[in-house]
């Protein structure tokens, strides 16, 4: 009994206390941002110089083979940064994993929801207030195109300009807020709703909402990146059809937008994996699927 009460105040004695010093550099968050992603950004130049030295290829330095390159190293990057690797690396380099105590669980105060967290109601909010910013900025640019469309003639922005706003809006608004807000809405609600205490998979729920503001980074950022010919930006609408993509030379724009894509797709994929796991192997004892209409 007494090492049972024991351990029980061991597991849920609250967070633990935060490095201090220079151990703060090294513990996964925003301080550990921005070298790591600096770092990896530097790994990823330079294979890609040391590669095409070896191979002969010239030029060595390519700005397009270089920036394809980095659009993986700089957002897997900031994933190691924000500590969404940390338990699977430690595993996979044979260091002893901490086990997971819940101490780290809930938020205690508005930082804890710009750090990676396992808890499902935490997850939840950070999902459904990120989409609600991507919303705003989905709007946005949906301000300037109605207000160019007040009027008859071009009066703010140039045709080429009006389409790339168009595309970047209808993105943000299927890949980064309908889906995502209905991911946020089901991880707060569903383990509540079947007696669940988590989500089938926390850490790799946590891994599929960090994997969207990087997706919006990439949107937002091939908006300044050379598309077309003369041009900055994508052109081509949400689904990115060809002939539309495909027309002329499309730049590093398109591989902004495409890698964007793929990261927002992963992460609704990781999602789903969780939802079905969780609500099939998870639910609370006595509760089944018998007779739900679910393939009707």
């Amino acid at each position: 009994m007494t090492s049972a009460t024991a351990l029980h105040g061991e597991l849920h004695a609250g967070p633990k206390p935060p490095p201090h010093g220079w151990r703060r550099l090294l513990a996964p968050g925003w301080l550990r941002v921005p070298w790591v992603t600096a770092l990896f950004f530097g790994i990823g130049l330079g294979i890609t110089l040391l590669v095409r030295w070896a191979e002969g290829w010239h030029p060595i330095w390519d700005g397009q083979v270089i920036t394809t390159v980095e659009l993986t190293a700089a957002p897997l990057g900031f994933l190691v940064g924000i500590g969404g690797f940390d338990y699977w690396a430690r595993y996979a380099i044979g260091s002893p994993t901490r086990p997971e105590d819940h101490s780290g669980h809930g938020a205690h105060s508005w930082r804890d929801y710009f750090r990676v967290n396992t808890d499902h109601k935490v997850i939840g909010i950070q999902y459904l207030v990120t989409t609600i910013f991507f919303f705003v900025a989905a709007g946005l640019t949906a301000m300037i195109m109605r207000a160019e469309l007040a009027r008859p003639g071009m009066q703010y922005v140039g045709n080429q300009v009006f389409n790339e706003l168009f595309s970047v809006h209808a993105a943000l608004m299927i890949f980064l807020f309908i889906i995502p807000a209905f991911a946020g809405l089901g991880n707060y609600v569903i383990p509540l709703m079947i007696g669940a205490p988590d989500m089938a998979f926390p850490r790799l729920n946590n891994i599929s909402f960090w994997l969207l503001p990087a997706s919006f980074a990439l949107l937002l950022t091939s908006l300044l990146m050379p598309g077309a010919p003369g041009s900055n930006g994508i052109g081509t609408g949400w689904t990115l059809y060809a002939p539309l993509s495909t027309k002329g030379t499309p730049g590093p724009a398109m591989d902004f937008a495409i890698l964007s894509l793929h990261l927002a797709g992963a992460s609704s994929i990781l999602g789903a994996i969780n939802f079905i796991t969780t609500i099939f192997n998870m639910r609370a004892p006595g509760m089944t699927l018998h007779k739900m209409p679910l393939f009707v």
